[in-house]
């Protein structure tokens, strides 16, 4: 599988980093969050091993606790993360990311901090995850690759991101594991945002070692996006393309596939509808900076924009039907 290439990659010159810096203190578990998070303190790889022996000199010996895993049940023994050192700095840079006037909710408290699970949002997980084994199992065999914790928030300053420094967590913000406003039951809000976090991270991986923009790509160079408010770097526009076709085919295998009430089915196609518009303005947006792409980063727009182009056509028909039925 080409998600098991990627992360083998990518934790293998994790741990190089590690091995050669040296003399750090007991490390993190193997493909864990916080080992990844321990490799950019000894080095930020991929810097050159000398100056990955001399940051781990400079930032001492003593690595945070991690604590021991809190694992589901069910079809996705993933860990439900507790507060932790290594995710409490990610929220920070998350955080530090947002526009000045987004990081914080006033009298209401911090912009996002980092909750434990209880029962019931361990339950809304399983569900979800039965859900995606039933209409998207492909889905849920990449997440269990990727994605070995999951962690919730509490705020309204983020809905959802990912670290490439503590690779393999994802954060989702607590408030989705619950109804939405537009009628989605918390399983389907969860499933999106667990396909939405997990696609991010599989990019992450793959583009270790396969880049999809060329060097010579200027990283201040900055476009506006379809899912952030504030300009962001061409690889986040790559990225969030990719998140948003894989959104616009969950919604539509879920329509498909999952037992779901009349005014859920309803929402599911509205849900469908608005993440297609924004995955059309992604493919077309990529499309005037084809320059900064490499072969690779070419293959995967053409293939979003093939894959686009079909799920329009199935809205279409489906609108068809729908006139040919009322008339």
């Amino acid at each position: 599988m080409a998600a098991r290439r990627a992360e083998d990659a990518l934790w293998h010159a994790t741990d190089a980093v590690l091995d050669r810096a040296g003399g750090i203190g007991p490390l993190p578990p193997p493909r864990h969050p916080a080992r990844k998070a321990a490799a950019h303190r000894a080095g930020a790889e991929p810097l050159p091993v000398s100056a990955a022996v001399e940051s781990a000199a400079s930032a001492g010996n003593d690595l945070p606790a991690v604590p021991a895993p809190h694992k589901a049940v069910g079809l996705w023994a993933v860990d439900l993360a507790r507060p932790a050192p290594h995710l409490t700095s990610a929220v920070g840079r998350a955080l530090g990311s947002l526009p000045r006037g987004l990081r914080t909710t006033g009298t209401d408290g911090p912009g996002a901090v980092v909750r434990g699970w209880g029962p019931e949002e361990a339950a809304v997980l399983t569900e979800a995850v039965e859900r995606l084994d039933q209409v998207w199992p492909a889905m849920l065999a990449e997440l269990r690759e990727s994605v070995s914790q999951i962690v919730l928030l509490d705020g309204r300053a983020i809905s959802g991101f990912t670290d490439f420094t503590t690779h393999g967590a994802v954060f989702v913000n607590r408030a989705r594991l619950s109804a939405g406003r537009d009628g989605l039951p918390g399983w389907i809000r969860l499933a999106d945002a667990l396909s939405h976090e997990g696609t991010h991270t599989r990019c992450n991986a793959a583009a270790f070692s396969t880049p999809f923009l060329v060097p010579a790509t200027d990283p201040r160079h900055r476009v506006m996006t379809p899912l952030r408010p504030d300009p962001r770097p061409l690889t986040g526009l790559f990225q969030q393309m990719v998140v948003l076709v894989r959104q616009t085919l969950l919604h539509r295998l879920i329509h498909q596939r999952a037992p779901l009430s009349d005014s859920e089915r309803e929402a599911v196609a509205d849900r469908r509808t608005r993440l297609l518009q924004k995955a059309f303005d992604g493919v077309d947006t990529l499309g005037r900076h084809r320059a900064a792409l490499t072969p690779a980063g070419e293959a995967v727009h053409a293939q979003a924009a093939d894959l686009l182009a079909e799920e329009a056509g199935r809205s279409e028909a489906r609108t068809a039907g729908l006139r040919g039925g009322r008339a």
